[in-house]
């Protein structure tokens, strides 16, 4: 998504886009056609802008446990300061600091948008909870049905913490 720096000038309130996610150079996270929205301010301070910006989209995810749909509702949000030159009194960390020079005609919000989203992403995507995954030994999906493989025979790599166990019993 790229924004003009003449309509930085002019920008009042806050304003809504629709992007897609192949629009703001995500293709990894299902449909590329998935709609994203973005809501953006603009502060002006003497020549340098800062940005900040909602972002909102529902993904489909791949289960981690059956390989499934897995919906989620994504909700992220970001703030950028958009500088004519470095300005030492801006720190990296409180927001980010993008060189965004006079001459330079737009400037690409899309690492922005994505990161927003990236960051909001489930470190364990599951389609449910209670997610039962596949069998290991057939592949079965266990959320669907219960499969007839055999599963009481222990790794042999337990058995020392089962001894140890045994012996506390006694």
């Amino acid at each position: 998504m790229k924004i003009l720096r003449g309509d930085l000038h002019h920008f009042e309130g806050t304003q809504f886009f629709q992007e897609t996610l192949f629009d703001i150079g995500i293709n990894t996270l299902g449909n590329p056609e998935t709609p994203v929205q973005v809501g953006l301010s603009v502060h002006k301070q003497g020549e340098d802008f800062l940005l900040t910006g909602e972002v909102k989209t529902d993904l489909t995810l791949v289960c981690d446990r059956c390989l499934g749909a897995a919906p989620y509702s994504i909700e992220g949000s970001f703030s950028s300061w958009l500088v004519s030159e470095p300005r030492p009194d801006l720190k990296p960390g409180e927001s980010e600091v993008l060189l965004f020079p006079p001459h330079q005609p737009a400037m690409d919000l899309s690492e922005l948008i994505a990161g927003a989203i990236y960051i909001e992403l489930p470190q364990k995507k599951l389609c449910r909870e209670d997610c039962r995954g596949l069998c290991p030994s057939c592949g079965a999906d266990l959320n669907m049905q219960s499969c007839g493989c055999k599963t009481d025979e222990m790794d042999e790599r337990w058995s020392a913490l089962l001894a140890i166990k045994e012996q506390l019993k006694e």
